[in-house]
């Protein structure tokens, strides 16, 4: 008789991370997490650039720390303005063009030294945002593109922001997803799946809007707040509803103009 797949049994016995390497161990996986590597030296700086200077308040410090940290991330272009509180892991593996904004208590991981996080020139991250890279993945967000408050891109699978994209506050983008196959070993130790997100130019994400791996939103678009993407849409396409589906077109009637039925609340700076 055949078995389904979630009568199966695994092929092998489970075991996390810290179930077996012990202290030391775990301590080499928490700087190769911070740091990239698990060499001393590079882990030590960085934290002593960052520890110094995260905390600091005023205005100046934020244009100051633009300039200090250009000693721990890849590049850090003129005129960048960074917020007290601000978290960075595997820093050298981000880069900030010029005149990036990143507000109070955002976070930034490249996850390792094969990740990349790129933000060009003139993005503005609000206060709370959170992206993570992973493993070969890479975040970039095009020029002049903006992120309300608390967005959330979570990059498994590599992320692509266009130009002028406006995200408003609570945008979440998915790229991993759980498999679940094996009844006798827990979720989080099955294979995953990641998939890229691709966001046009000039796309508009209303309030909360969730967007899976796999999806390309085309150039121009508006997801109406509180949509759950799963499949692509077209450019200029006008989309609302879990899941979400077009119901019309930008340029040819109807809805000319942002409202709660769209965005939920304010999106721009």
């Amino acid at each position: 008789m055949n078995q389904t797949p979630d009568e199966r049994s695994s092929p092998t016995p489970y075991q996390s991370a810290t179930m077996t390497r012990g202290w030391r161990g775990n301590m080499r996986r928490y700087m190769e997490r911070v740091s990239g590597s698990t060499a001393l030296a590079p882990y030590l700086w960085q934290g002593l650039v960052l520890t110094l200077w995260s905390g600091l308040p005023t205005v100046l410090s934020s244009v100051l720390r633009g300039m200090v940290y250009r000693s721990v991330l890849e590049a850090v272009g003129p005129g960048c303005f960074i917020e007290k509180g601000v978290r960075w892991q595997t820093p050298r593996r981000i880069r900030l063009g010029q005149r990036v904004m990143v507000g109070q208590g955002c976070f930034l991981d490249a996850h390792s030294l094969t990740g990349r996080i790129v933000l060009e020139d003139d993005v503005w991250l609000s206060p709370g945002c959170y992206i993570v890279a992973y493993r070969e993945a890479e975040v970039r967000i095009g020029a002049h593109a903006y992120l309300g408050h608390r967005c959330l891109l979570y990059g498994h699978g590599g992320i692509e922001i266009g130009r002028d994209a406006l995200l408003a506050n609570d945008v979440q983008l998915i790229c991993g997803n759980h498999t679940f196959a094996w009844r006798d070993v827990p979720i989080r130790a099955q294979p995953t799946v990641e998939r890229p997100i691709v966001i046009g130019d000039d796309v508009w994400l209303g309030s909360s809007v969730i967007v899976l791996g796999g999806v390309t939103i085309g150039r121009g678009a508006v997801v109406g707040a509180g949509a759950v993407v799963t499949h692509d849409l077209p450019p200029y396409s006008l989309a609302r509803g879990v899941p979400a589906r077009v119901v019309g077109q930008r340029g040819e009637g109807g809805v000319t103009e942002g409202d709660g039925t769209w965005a939920g609340e304010s999106v721009a700076g």
